[in-house]
């Protein structure tokens, strides 16, 4: 069964039963860009760009599989080969804030000509909901190997629920760090595989079913926009929380802060004194946690 989350490519791909632990994928591959990855060799221009993407973890899950998309082999950008250079990519799976939770590495051979690069065997425990940051660059681009690839991207960002960063980096240990990274415009495509971990399905399921939060309208928005959420009458009374988030994670407001009984609710969220660009805003209640995008145009 395929799910369309957006209008886009971003598809989520079940393939067993409710009952199980699930077996699925996460593929964003809205393809119609492409970004500098890796070093070059020209003149005057040395560098070593790596790339990130956040994404959107929902629920506990073991992480088996990452992969990002590249256009085009690993060449030099003078005196290119034509068939590609042997390259070292590392993976660094990090949480919300950047600290690394488990580092992969793949040896990626001269003969690529481009498209999926997996990291694959990673059996890792996500236990908590929320956004993971996945980075990866090229060991020695700025260096021993400068040479570079093109990240694929969409320049629309259509990933909804995660953000792009790039960083210029001079040696492999700042692209270790997460530190001045830059927010990108586009989204990276991305591909990851990955089994929930079984909860009390009855419980959950319970959660999901009489606790809702919609996506604001309008979006994007200037200056103000309306979030409405739903609590079930199946659900006792629950305090509420409801808060906005500036792309760097800092908490900018919050609209919703007490107990409520079941009902459906609307806030209205007044973006007057802040500039444009992507905001969060994330709903909690209990053990239930929902975060959405939306964007400020001014």
């Amino acid at each position: 069964m395929i799910i369309n989350f957006t209008k886009r490519l971003f598809t989520i791909l079940l393939f067993t039963s409710i009952s199980f632990a699930q077996n699925y994928e996460i593929k964003f591959d809205s393809l119609n860009a492409s970004g500098w990855f890796g070093g070059n060799n020209r003149p005057g221009q040395q560098r070593n760009v790596a790339v990130a993407q956040s994404v959107l973890i929902t629920e506990p899950i073991t992480l088996e599989t990452f992969a990002f998309y590249f256009t085009v082999p690993f060449d030099s950008a003078i005196n290119g080969l034509g068939t590609g250079h042997e390259v070292t990519l590392k993976l660094h799976i990090r949480d919300s804030v950047g600290t690394v939770l488990q580092t992969e590495q793949i040896i990626v051979p001269d003969t690529f000509i481009g498209g999926w690069v997996s990291w694959s065997g990673i059996n890792l425990n996500l236990t908590e909901s929320g956004k993971y940051i996945f980075s990866a660059y090229l060991v020695g681009g700025y260096d021993s190997n400068e040479v570079y690839s093109g990240i694929g991207c969409d320049l629309n960002a259509g990933y909804l629920n995660g953000d792009m960063y790039v960083k210029y980096v001079t040696n492999d240990l700042e692209a270790e760090t997460w530190v001045d990274w830059s927010q990108h415009v586009w989204d990276a495509n991305f591909w990851l595989t990955r089994t929930v971990i079984p909860t009390n399905i009855e419980d959950k399921n319970q959660s999901v079913r009489n606790l809702k939060l919609e996506q604001n309208y309008p979006n994007p928005f200037n200056p103000s926009t309306n979030i409405q959420y739903a609590i079930g009458p199946a659900v006792a009374e629950q305090f509420v929380t409801l808060k906005v988030y500036d792309v760097l994670g800092n908490e900018i407001a919050t609209l919703v802060n007490r107990e409520k009984p079941a009902g459906s609710y609307k806030v209205t969220f007044n973006a007057s004194d802040f500039p444009s660009g992507i905001y969060f805003y994330q709903l909690t209640a209990g053990s239930f946690v929902q975060s959405k995008k939306m964007l400020l145009v001014k």
